[in-house]
């Protein structure tokens, strides 16, 4: 079967990859393309994703990673991808996000929980699965749309933050926060077949920083100090704000339900592997 990925980086890499080693027929799009990106037995396009497209036969996979862009309440970019090609795959796996859930407070959360934007940004990835689901029912496509926990592997890890002891909040402040492996996450979508919302996610939820320290660990390194919630806004990043303001647990019992024989790979071992 052949393999469409549009956006081609970190992740299209890992999916690209692990197709390949299937024997799968792959072909990427990305504007520029990194040489230490370039796979064996892929073919890969450098393009705008708003050019034509190949889509000669209707028995592919296409999978999107574009981000929204980075303003409005709109994803712009994938209404001009949709308005611009006319696409007729068998399958649709949109990489969204988790965040579409805003802050819940700690609450867990399934695919059924109210989604509650709080940011520009999170209405934007809001809107790309709107899109994506009415123009996958008007053309009778497979659409598979993943909300994504926090993504982690190799060459994606707070190895630096680890090193410097970058002081994290105190665990009976710090917000949730959800991980998965890039490993599991492209076999995920490799393998999903049932149209649906699905988060994805380990299913270990743990507070914020855990990560951090478990590299430290990991490393053999001292564990970072911790600090008031107030004290680690004062010098958090926006983006870091926003994480700080979207405590949630994801449940991943749809995923489950979907691949139950599915093995997923633990923070600890998803950290060895990577390093």
């Amino acid at each position: 079967m052949k393999h469409l990925i549009i956006g081609y980086g970190y992740c299209g890499y890992h999916l690209a990859n692990h197709l390949r080693q299937q024997d799968q027929t792959v072909i990427t799009v990305s504007r520029h393309l990194d040489d230490s990106l370039r796979l064996p037995s892929v073919t890969h396009l450098v393009q705008n994703a708003l050019s034509p497209l190949p889509d000669d036969d209707e028995n592919y996979t296409l999978y999107y990673l574009i981000p929204p862009p980075s303003d409005g309440l709109e994803d712009t970019i994938l209404r001009q991808f949709l308005s611009m090609n006319t696409l007729k795959p068998a399958k649709v796996v949109y990489f969204g996000s988790s965040a579409v859930y805003g802050d819940q407070q700690g609450r867990w959360v399934d695919e059924q929980s109210p989604c509650q934007p709080g940011n520009d940004r999170q209405q934007r990835r809001l809107d790309a699965e709107t899109q994506w689901k009415n123009y996958c029912e008007q053309r009778a496509i497979n659409c598979i749309l993943l909300r994504v926990a926090g993504i982690y592997g190799p060459k994606r890890l707070p190895e630096q933050a680890a090193r410097n002891q970058t002081a994290l909040i105190r665990e009976d402040e710090a917000p949730f926060s959800n991980h998965i492996y890039v490993h599991d996450l492209v076999k995920i979508a490799a393998r999903l077949s049932t149209a649906g919302v699905f988060n994805v996610a380990d299913g270990q939820p743990n507070r914020m920083g855990t990560l951090q320290q478990q590299v430290a660990l990991a490393c053999q390194l001292p564990l970072a100090p911790s600090q008031r919630f107030t004290q680690v806004w004062q010098e958090a990043s926006p983006m870091k704000r926003e994480f700080m303001q979207s405590s949630k647990r994801l449940s991943i019992a749809a995923l489950q339900q979907a691949l139950p024989d599915f093995q997923f790979t633990s923070l600890i071992e998803g950290i060895k592997d990577s390093l």
